[in-house]
């Protein structure tokens, strides 16, 4: 497991996390929630990579095409 992957991932929750708060409590729930949805797709394009690699191996593996 690669754990710079990992603490990029918890990095990035802890500052959302502190985004989403600062932002309800001055009011703006919306920005809030645009907030989560930002962080979530920057989460995802973090392991997008990680899984085609595993996606590339398992292809390898079972030589599927």
């Amino acid at each position: 497991m690669q754990i710079e992957l990992l603490i990029k991932i918890a990095g990035l929750g802890l500052l959302v996390s502190v985004i989403m708060n600062l932002l309800k409590q001055s009011g703006r729930e919306e920005l809030a929630a645009l907030a989560a949805v930002v962080g979530l797709a920057i989460g995802t394009l973090l392991v997008m990579e990680t899984v085609s690699s595993l996606m590339e191996t398992m292809r390898r593996m079972f030589s599927l095409y």
